[in-house]
């Protein structure tokens, strides 16, 4: 019989989430306390208007929303372009749809003496590693640049493939 009176476990909402809501929350609570306000201070105003007043003033909101509606739309129709948006468009970069790897393209060229200071760069990483206080820099140099010796390896890949053709 304990399984009748068992607790559900509840789903649990990541912290995230739950701060996402909760900030959500406050954000519309503090718009509805704006608009409460507004509503409050402009029925404190209209208060002691009468209601022929109060039908002249909305008379004149429309005469004016209305009259600055059409003057929006004839400007649009009267061909000044001074003030017209400008439709530009978007440069994109031309390699953005191309697929394959770098060593396809052909603007990736590895000098001779950039491969030089590769091959001196890759024999003082591996003379690092022979001796203890060597080690340690190492293995600080591949702990704060994670890519590097990947990037060293590409680049001798890419040399490699050039002198070949």
């Amino acid at each position: 019989m304990t399984f009748l009176f068992r607790k559900r476990k509840k789903t649990e909402k990541t912290e995230i989430g739950e701060n996402n809501d909760r900030i959500l929350s406050q954000m519309v609570k503090a718009c509805l306390w704006v608009q409460n306000g507004w509503a409050q201070w402009m029925g404190r105003r209209a208060e002691h208007l009468s209601r022929k007043t109060l039908r002249l003033l909305l008379l004149a909101f429309i005469a004016l929303a209305g009259g600055y509606s059409i003057y929006l739309i004839g400007q649009s129709f009267s061909g000044n372009q001074a003030n017209a948006i400008s439709i530009t468009p978007i440069k994109k970069p031309g390699h953005v749809l191309q697929a394959g790897d770098a060593t396809s393209q052909p603007d990736m060229i590895v000098s001779k003496t950039d491969y030089q200071g590769i091959i001196r760069f890759r024999g003082y990483m591996d003379s690092l590693t022979r001796s203890p206080a060597g080690k340690a820099t190492y293995d600080s140099i591949i702990l704060s640049r994670p890519g590097l010796l990947d990037s060293i390896r590409f680049i001798e890949e890419i040399y490699q493939s050039q002198t070949k053709k």
